[in-house]
């Protein structure tokens, strides 16, 4: 116990500190508003309401199909999160074409990659009120397919499916059973897809810089890493190399073993 206390008292404590800097009691401005964007192969649930339910019920017809069968894939995706890529046909929903666009009933095809969710929102409520569909179309926009994968020096690495369309790193963190003792806090790696290229960036989590930064709140399909500490990494050399390289070292010395004995026993033949 002396000896666990002697060595926590000498690890810098911003090793392990989330937001160390953040001020105790004082409110911080949060500047970077989320509204989760679309991208191809993002797989889409949209229902319309309004006042006048028979009015509705032809944009409906394929979201009520998908209602009954949506906690069912919901759990399937929680599970396999990457089997509304695989074409199954239990798996439902509108599936954004690698071109960015989704065939919406009666309105035909819509353009929604690069579009926020409100933002779609709003201009399917547009079109249902300018074509005299509806005259009070409230349109919500459901990611199904929101999930983020964690790995590194997490107690649980795997891919969390997001209830909502909006989940915080520490969220995603805390999902994966939050950073162990030998994982960086100061060098958190985020893979982020865009529409035609990715993006890698590094987070401080120890810094309230955090709280405006583009990657507080992620995106589907974000990958985030969490870096090992030097002193994890030589362990895990330790712990795992060392085996490998005895294997390679004992075949080596029975190789040369043998052919030393080989060629001794063919001179000795040959005297």
């Amino acid at each position: 116990m002396a000896v666990a206390a002697l060595i926590a008292g000498c690890s810098p404590k911003e090793r392990y500190l989330y937001v160390e800097d953040a001020p105790h009691d004082t409110p911080m401005p949060i500047t970077n508003n989320y509204d989760a964007t679309i991208y191809p192969n993002d797989l889409l649930y949209i229902y319309v309401s309004s006042q006048q339910p028979e009015s509705v019920k032809a944009f409906n017809e394929e979201t009520n199909r998908l209602s009954g069968a949506k906690t069912n894939n919901r759990a399937r995706l929680r599970n396999d999160p990457t089997a509304y890529k695989q074409g199954s046909r239990n798996i439902n929903g509108y599936l954004v074409s690698q071109s960015g666009a989704i065939i919406f009933p009666i309105l035909g095809r819509i353009e929604v990659a690069g579009k926020t969710r409100s933002e779609l929102c709003r201009e399917l409520e547009g079109k249902l009120i300018e074509g005299g569909y509806v005259t009070d179309p409230v349109v919500t926009v459901e990611l199904m397919n929101f999930h983020v994968t964690v790995i590194g020096e997490v107690k649980y690495p795997h891919t969390i499916l997001a209830t909502g369309s909006r989940l915080t790193i520490f969220e995603a963190l805390a999902q994966a059973g939050d950073i162990t003792m030998y994982g960086l806090r100061t060098n958190v790696v985020v893979v982020r897809t865009g529409m035609d290229s990715q993006i890698v960036d590094t987070l401080d989590l120890t810094r309230k810089e955090i709280f405006n930064s583009p990657y507080y709140y992620l995106q589907q399909n974000d990958i985030v890493y969490v870096e090992p500490t030097e002193k994890r990494k030589k362990e895990a050399w330790r712990d795992e190399d060392w085996i490998h390289y005895i294997t390679i070292g004992a075949h080596t010395v029975k190789t040369a073993y043998q052919t030393i004995y080989t060629i001794s026993r063919m001179k000795y033949k040959t005297r």
